[in-house]
Formats: structure tokens, C-alpha cells, sequence
């Protein structure tokens, strides 16, 4: 029988057996599908963020710092494509169309893509590539930012250690190494804020950050230095500058990977970062507002052809359990021997399918809109902290779409008391961070959100008009906060 043509990512033969209305449980299950244990759901249909895998009307999702539900519009994305994720293992059509389409809107040419089940496992693909660019045996130092500020698991996978005992294709044992990976990476782990909180200055953790690679050299290590675009409270560091100039002078001995799985900075910044000869970690479902959870490594061309041409990528067999064959682009993936857990992970096509409706959409709004609609959010959600004297905005982040908010006087506990109290109400804030010892529930605006806003205002040409569902459910958030506070 012929293989049916799937380059345009839907094929039209089989698009009507799959609906797209809400209460779809293929759907639902494919989209909780080819991940971990933070995915799966639970027997109340939501995964331990509390996201549901399908639409539901009732909730309001400010937690896209952490996770958010899928929106209607990336619903009916992964509905439409759902005959590929079954037909996906007989060609790689489906994977290539979705690879293109993000390398179109964020890259410059020649870019390649990993796909990754989270951008945890990100780190397990940039420790790959800078594995295979050291020398053999040479060990790796990874320097991490910030790790009390990034995913929880990152420690771990950037030590080349698995992070939870599950995984997309098989079993982990976290704390232990992967199999084959034992003794290839030393953690080094550089803070963004000092004791009391309050973040370090830029040039002290550049400093840091160079020393770290001198001592490195000196031992004959490569080292994977992170820069970190946007942490949990709205951080960065190390500066672009330096990660530039360490680089520049280390010449084959280091790499650079941008963590920003956040993606709150702009498309453009993410290009210049490649075209810097940075590896960049994104993700489709933080700032995003895809479903939870769908990663990706963006690879520079001239980063790619060198290890091309070079010697076979390392590969631990433990990576199987992580990693399907088609998501690794054909350049870097004819350059692996080891094994792959599967041909294809169909649930985290879907997800980058919910993801990529939704960065279409925010990459054709006019720039203008999108601050428009982060001013108002900020000075709305100022408006309502200033209402509850309990509460106080951490003012250090500075990025407008994550705000970091502290409990005056809480007893321990009350801020994930809190937490999960609006969440039964269907409300959803970012989870909790410490910052210098207290705890932070992050408000958050997602690009779904800006979407919705840019579109009431271009119907109607007014702000108030454009702002005001945005407006009504942040009033529903903090009353129900408030009312707890009391």
C-alpha cells in the first residue's frame, strides 16, 4: 500500500474521523502522551500542575512560569494534526513540516532542532553536542545559573544524572547517572541573588563565570557555560558579552547554550543568539501557553556542520529512554550510533502543534499591541497587590509578564496553602520560588492572553475595551486571594 503524503502536516483523508470538540479523550490522552511522571494525569484529569490536557472554561491561567492548560486555539491545532501522530512512525514528513515551522519563526538559516519531551531533557541534548565537541574522554564542566531559579530537575540533567524515576520511554533512577554517562559532567552552580535575596550584580557573576572556565581549562575540561534568559523570578545572567568573549577566547573549549525556556524575550533576540554561536533551549509551554511540556535545542548551522563532519555524537544508551529517533533533525542524527526509546513521540508533536498556533499567531502581532497589553497587565496587577496590604511585588525581576509576589507575615506553609486553595477554584498562579528565604507565587501574562488582547483591540481600537477580560479575571484572582488572606 502507498505511504499517504503527510508534507502538509494534515492529511485530508483521514481529518474527519478525529473531532476537535473539547471532550475528545483520544485527544486529551495523546497530548498527556510521551512524557513523565509530571504529565501524567491523574484521576481528577489534571497532570500535578494542575493543567487539564483539554480546554476547560472555568479556569484562568496566570502560571505559565510553570504550566498552563491548552487554549482552544492550540486545541484545535493538535486536533487537526491527530492523524499524524499515528501515522508519524511511517514517515517523517509530519516532524520535518513541524521543525521548519519553528526554525521560520525564531531562527536564522541553517538552524537545526532538537525536539525535546521538556526542556529538561534539553540539557540531556546540550550536553550531547558539548560532549561531542570535546575531545575524547575529556570531561565536561557544566556551569549551571541559577539553578534554584530554573527547573527543578535541571541540577540533575545537567550532570548528565536522571531527574525523576520515570521517563518518556522508559524507567529512571533519579540521582543516578545514565546509563553511560557515568562521570561525564561536574556540576558547577553559580546563584543569581546573595543570602537576603537580592540579586548579585552582572559583572560579579560574569567574573565568577570566568574564573570557573580558567579552572576548567586548567584541568584540560570542556566547559558548557548557561546564560540564563529569564528565571523564575525574571532573571538573567551571565551577560551576552561575556558568553561572547568566552568564546572568542577559548576557542574549541567552550560552549554557550541560552537557557530560554521561558521565552519571554523576542524572536529576534533568540536569532542573534544563534547567530552567535549560542545553543538555545526553548519551550512551547511556559510563556508560550502551549501544553505541558514540549522543548526543543536550537542548534547553529555552523555549530551543526562541524559536528557533521566530525566524529560520532556520544550517545549514552540511557538517552534512549528520553529521546525518539525523530526528533533529532537527519544532520546531527546520522552522527548518532547509539540507540532511540522509539520512532517517534506522537504526544510531543501534538504539543509543539497546540505550541506553534500559538506562536504564529504572537509572531504576526504588531509589537506595538504586545506592550500595550504588558503595560496594562503590570499596572493592573500593581493596582490590585496595593489593595491587599498582606501582599508585596518583588520589584528586583524588572520583566513585566512575571511578577514574583510575597506574603507579609505568612506562617510556613501558606503560600503553597494558597497555591492549591485558587487552584480548586480555577485559578492558577506560576509555583512557588524562594527568594531570600521567602516565599514568592508568580503572576504571569502568557502570549495567548496578549493574542486574545491584540484582538479586541484591533475590533474595537480601544485599550479599556481590549483589556477588560484580562481586567475581570485578574479582579476574580485577587479577591479569592484576598478572601483567603482574611
Amino acid at each position: 500500500m502507498s505511504q499517504p503524503n503527510l508534507s502538509s502536516g494534515r492529511p485530508p483523508t483521514l481529518a474527519p474521523l478525529f473531532r476537535a470538540e473539547a471532550g475528545n479523550p483520544l485527544l486529551a490522552m495523546m497530548l498527556a502522551s510521551g512524557g513523565d511522571e509530571r504529565i501524567a494525569l491523574g484521576p481528577d484529569g489534571r497532570n500535578r500542575y494542575g493543567a487539564r490536557a483539554r480546554p476547560h472554561a472555568g479556569d484562568i491561567w496566570f502560571s505559565s512560569s510553570t504550566a498552563s492548560g491548552v487554549s482552544p486555539r492550540g486545541w484545535e491545532a493538535a486536533s487537526a494534526a491527530l492523524p499524524c501522530a499515528f501515522l508519524a512512525g511511517e514517515s517523517e514528513d509530519w516532524f520535518a513540516d513541524l521543525r521548519r515551522r519553528l526554525l521560520n519563526l525564531l531562527a536564522p538559516p541553517e538552524t537545526q532542532a532538537v525536539f525535546c519531551a521538556s526542556g529538561t531533557q534539553a540539557e540531556y541534548a546540550a550536553l550531547a553536542l558539548a560532549s561531542a565537541r570535546a575531545a575524547p574522554g575529556q570531561k565536561i564542566v557544566n556551569i549551571l545559573i541559577g539553578p534554584e531559579e530554573t527547573g527543578r530537575g535541571a541540577p540533575l540533567a545537567a550532570s548528565g544524572r536522571h531527574f525523576l524515576n520515570s521517563a518518556p520511554f522508559g524507567a529512571g533512577r533519579a540521582g543516578f547517572a545514565l546509563d553511560g554517562w557515568e562521570g561525564v559532567a561536574a556540576l558547577a552552580a553559580l546563584p543569581l541573588r546573595d543570602a537576603d535575596g537580592k540579586p548579585l550584580p552582572a559583572s560579579e557573576i560574569d567574573a565568577k563565570a570566568c574564573a570557573l572556565v580558567r579552572v576548567a581549562r586548567a584541568r584540560h575540561a570542556h566547559t558548557l557555560v548557561h546564560l540564563l534568559d529569564g528565571s523564575k523570578t525574571g532573571l538573567s545572567a551571565i551577560s551576552r558579552d561575556c558568553a561572547k568573549a568566552l568564546l572568542r577566547d577559548n576557542p574549541g573549549e567552550v560552549t554557550v547554550v541560552v537557557d530560554a525556556c521561558q521565552l519571554r524575550c523576542k524572536p529576534e533576540q533568540v536569532r542573534a543568539d544563534l547567530d552567535s554561536g549560542f545553543l538555545v533551549m526553548v519551550s512551547g509551554s511556559k510563556f508560550l501557553g502551549g501544553p505541558a511540556f514540549s522543548g526543543a535545542l536550537l542548534v547553529p548551522g555552523g555549530f551543526a556542520r562541524a559536528l557533521a563532519e566530525g566524529d560520532d555524537i556520544p550517545w549514552p544508551e540511557g538517552l534512549a529512554d528520553h529521546f525518539a529517533y525523530y526528533d533529532w533533525p537527519p544532520l546531527l542524527r546520522d552522527r548518532i550510533a547509539g540507540p532511540f526509546g522509539a520512532r517517534c513521540n506522537g504526544g510531543l508533536g501534538l504539543r509543539w502543534e497546540a505550541a506553534l498556533a500559538e506562536l504564529e499567531v504572537f509572531c504576526a502581532l504588531d509589537p506595538a499591541l504586545i506592550e500595550m497589553a504588558k503595560a496594562c497587565f503590570h499596572g493592573e496587577a500593581r493596582r490590585q497587590v496595593m489593595m491587599l496590604p498582606q501582599l508585596e511585588i518583588d520589584e528586583s525581576g524588572g520583566e513585566p509578564t512575571l511578577i514574583p509576589i510575597l506574603m507579609r507575615g505568612g506562617a510556613k506553609g501558606a503560600a503553597e496553602a494558597v497555591l492549591r486553595a485558587l487552584r480548586q477554584q480555577g485559578l492558577h498562579l506560576g509555583q512557588i520560588v524562594q527568594i531570600g528565604g521567602r516565599d514568592a507565587l508568580r503572576l504571569c501574562l502568557s502570549a495567548p492572553q496578549i493574542v486574545d488582547f491584540a484582538r479586541r483591540y484591533t475590533e474595537i481600537g480601544s485599550e479599556s475595551f481590549a483589556f477588560a477580560p484580562l481586567r475581570a479575571d485578574l479582579e476574580k484572582l485577587f479577591a479569592a486571594w484576598g478572601a483567603l488572606l482574611n
